[in-house]
């Protein structure tokens, strides 16, 4: 019986594979980016600058680029942010898909990863918000 059920593993390594250990990975993977993305934004925009404010945001984004003005810069911003936005949905999603397949301690860390990702949610509302205000800036009064 042993030889028969190595033999179909063997020959079907899909019904190896751990679903709770592949969604878990994924989420992980996901996270990454969310983490080091977010990181990059929020260095691109502020580190340096001593006091933030948004003209001097602005300032900063319009010497980016010489095929670029900084409102353009905002909007390209903005576009990372959204793909920021399906990182972390897709971690989250992972994420709890480990928490439900699952069990024991592994559970456990699914479950505090996707309490840990609304930390990550709130850091994303605030550098949308924030470059909602300097995209309102750039439309004028």
């Amino acid at each position: 019986m042993r030889l028969v059920l190595a033999l179909l593993l063997a020959a079907c390594p899909a019904f190896a594979a751990d679903p709770c250990e592949d969604h878990f990975r994924a989420g992980l993977s996901a996270y990454r980016l969310v983490d080091t993305r977010l990181d990059d934004i929020e260095v691109s925009l502020y580190a340096g600058l001593g006091w933030v404010t948004r003209r001097g945001v602005l300032a900063r984004l319009e010497e980016r680029s010489a095929q670029t003005n900084a409102c353009q810069e905002v909007a390209l911003v903005q576009e990372r942010l959204a793909r920021v936005g399906r990182d972390l949905g897709e971690a989250q999603r992972r994420f709890q898909l480990a928490a439900a397949l699952c069990y024991g301690v592994n559970r456990t860390r699914a479950e505090g990863n996707v309490d840990r990702l609304t930390d990550s949610a709130a850091m994303l509302d605030d550098l949308e918000n924030y470059l909602r205000s300097l995209a309102r800036i750039c439309r004028g009064p």
